[in-house]
């Protein structure tokens, strides 16, 4: 078959339109071929990865006095990646796109919502981090 994906070529010109380029949207393509390249390298990690859990980083432990390997080293790992790292960024996100909602007129009060209701879930999961680390040093 030679007719090429429909991902690659370019759009077909509507009924309203008479005149199209035929020309490759390059930006396009280098776009979709950057984000597969970081999606790529994301799956397939080249080095080892460390949390920094004090004073130097320390192989395959979640938290001090917690094995990455139990039940209870990933639930703190993941609350901790979800608290300090996936909520803030898709909330930073939301926020932008709020703004951008706002700027062209749409609706963005549910962007704002979610921007917002991230970051406050963001600081409980931290204050909620400083009681346990605070916790630890009583007897």
């Amino acid at each position: 078959m030679t007719t090429p994906l429909a991902f690659w070529r370019p759009a077909r010109a509507s009924a309203t339109s008479t005149h199209r380029p035929k020309k490759l949207n390059w930006v396009h393509i280098a776009l979709k071929f950057a984000l597969a390249a970081i999606f790529l390298g994301n799956l397939v990690p080249l080095a080892a990865n460390a949390q920094n859990l004090g004073t130097a980083p320390q192989f395959g432990q979640a938290v001090q006095g917690q094995q990455a390997t139990t039940v209870e080293g990933t639930v703190l790992n993941i609350v901790n990646w979800g608290c300090n790292v996936i909520a803030p960024v898709i909330a930073v996100a939301c926020l932008g796109v709020a703004g951008w909602h706002f700027k062209s007129g749409r609706g963005y009060m549910g962007w704002g919502v979610t921007g917002v209701a991230l970051m406050v879930i963001s600081g409980l999961g931290r204050m909620a981090e400083g009681f346990i680390t605070q916790a630890q040093g009583i007897q």
